[in-house]
Formats: C-alpha cells, sequence, structure tokens
C-alpha cells in the first residue's frame, strides 16, 4: 500500500520507485526473514521492548514490523489490555506475520499494509511507537520521524533502534563484496537523506529526533555477539535479510565464487561451538513528545 499522503500531497514516480523495490526486496525475504541462524533481529526487537518500559494497558505502534520481532515481546508486554499494530511495507511480510498471529490465537495485536512515511491513523492514537532496526531503509527519515510524532499522544514515546557505525559485524562482507560488485550509492537508493544528521552514530540519531520534536532524548549503545553452527547455516542466512540485494546482482558462475571466498573468509571466525561472528553493535533511540 503505497497511499498518498493525509495532506493529499501526490508521491513522486521516484519515491515510488524506490519503495517498490525496497517491498520487493522485503517480499522476497519474508519466509525465511530471521528465521534462519541466531535470532539477532528477535534479540534487538526484545531489548527495544524492554528498554522503552511499557506499561499494561499501553496502545503501540510497531512500525516496519517484519516478522514480529518488536511486535511479539511488546504484545506479551501490554497485556490483554493493551494493542500492538504492526505495520510494514511488504504484503508478504504482513501476510508472514498476520498467519502466525492468527494460528497462535494472538489476540491483543494486529499486521497492516502501510507506509511508515505516509501513515493513515488518526493524529494522537498511540501511547508508543516503535521502529527497530528499519528507519534507514526509508528515503525520508525525517518524514516517517514527523509520522511517528503525529501519531503518538503528548507525552507518548518513540524508540528507535539503529546500526552503530563501529558495529564489526558484516564488515567482513563488505570487504568481500567490494571485489565482486562495483560501489553503488545509497543502499536504499533513497538519494534524499542529505539533510538529516548520520543516523548510525549517539550524536545524528539525538538530532535527527530532536529535530523532530521529540524530547529527553535517551541513546544507549549494546553489543551483542551471535553463533552460526556451520558455514551452510551462515550462507542460508545471507539471503534472509538485506545482504540478499547483492547477492542477488551476482550471475551464478560468480555468486559461486564468492561463496568460497564467504566460506574461506569466516574461517577467521571459527572456534568451539561454531562461528562466532564479530559484535553487533545497536543503538537504541528513546524519545517524549512533550506535553502540549
Amino acid at each position: 500500500m503505497m497511499a498518498e499522503g493525509r495532506d493529499g500531497s501526490p508521491m513522486s514516480e521516484k519515491e515510488r520507485s524506490v519503495k517498490q523495490e525496497i517491498a520487493g526486496l522485503f517480499d522476497r525475504l519474508a519466509s525465511t526473514y530471521d528465521r534462519i541462524g541466531p535470532r539477532f533481529f528477535s534479540h534487538f526487537g526484545r531489548r527495544l521492548v524492554e528498554l522503552a518500559q511499557i506499561p499494561s494497558g499501553a496502545k503501540v505502534l510497531d512500525v516496519a514490523a517484519g516478522r514480529g520481532a518488536v511486535l511479539y515481546p511488546a504484545a506479551k508486554q501490554v497485556g490483554p489490555h493493551g494493542h500492538v499494530v504492526g505495520i510494514d511495507l511488504s504484503a508478504g511480510m504482513v501476510c508472514e506475520t498476520a498467519k502466525e498471529i492468527k494460528s497462535s490465537g494472538l489476540k491483543n495485536a494486529e499486521m497492516h499494509q502501510m507506509d511508515a512515511e505516509r501513515l493513515t491513523f488518526p493524529d494522537a492514537s498511540f501511547d508508543f511507537v516503535l521502529c527497530g532496526l528499519s528507519i534507514f531503509f526509508f528515503p525520508q527519515p525525517r518524514r516517517a520521524l514527523d509520522e511517528f510524532y503525529r501519531v503518538l499522544r503528548s507525552g507518548g514515546r518513540v524508540g528507535v533502534t539503529t546500526f552503530a557505525k563501529d558495529s564489526e559485524a558484516f564488515d567482513w562482507l563488505g570487504e568481500v563484496l567490494r571485489s565482486y560488485l562495483p560501489r553503488r550509492g545509497s543502499q536504499t537508493g533513497g538519494g534524499q537523506k542529505a539533510s538529516v544528521p548520520p543516523l548510525d552514530t549517539p550524536a545524528g540519531l539525538e538530532a535527527t529526533l530532536s529535530n523532530a520534536g521529540f524530547e529527553e532524548i535517551q541513546i544507549i549503545k549494546e553489543e551483542a555477539g551471535f553463533v552460526y553452527e556451520r558455514e551452510e547455516e551462515l550462507w542460508a542466512s545471507l539471503w534472509s535479510h538485506g545482504a540478499r540485494r547483492s547477492l542477488e546482482r551476482m550471475e551464478p558462475s560468480i555468486l559461486e565464487r564468492f561463496k568460497a571466498d564467504v566460506f574461506q573468509r569466516v574461517q577467521v571466525f571459527r572456534r568451539s561451538g561454531g562461528i562466532h561472528m564479530p559484535p553487533s553493535r545497536v543503538l537504541f533511540a528513546l524519545g517524549i513528545k512533550p506535553h502540549c
């Protein structure tokens, strides 16, 4: 669903094309996203919910909900008298997560296909707006934050996570990729972020939320290491998240050579029990919409 803005402003063809590309990628990822190898997104999603300190009975919006890394712990936290609404640009993600919600009998959560930069909810609809490891994919993150602010009630809280600039988890992958693929511009294809402070540093992330009107901003950095049992599990996991876009650009013969190089490169991380990847460092940004 790539709706017009609530103010009736049309979406440019470039913007529409970028979002269709992003949605298409995550449609292809939906069936395996955060389901192969260690549950990376689930770990940091659970920590976002914990740090947000959501009370029982709260109404929560989970933006770019994917396969529920934030939605499920949030639904548990708000309890039977609260409610969690998950949205995602990808119809595939919405379909997979909605099926899980139904099959699990979860009564206080739901999924909708929606554009984070063009929310269709009324003003002041939610007590919390959370967005886990996704805002850097948005062509216009400031517009998304303006929407988060709009749909929060006065005194409501926002929680956003991004990868820290000094995260080492996939530096090795970038090194291998550089010898196979030419450099591209923004990985999201947005080309509209020049006026936005960097989202991968504490200062930049704090400034971004402050510029959107949030106050009492806290930035917390955490890291975690993840272990893959074997090379094939790691390889399959690369096809289950954003790295897939680069893999899909390779011809089959090149892809086989790349796979062999990946297997060789990760031997440096092999320890007892499997392949111990470098630490993933994530920034948690928490803020409050001031009372009017």
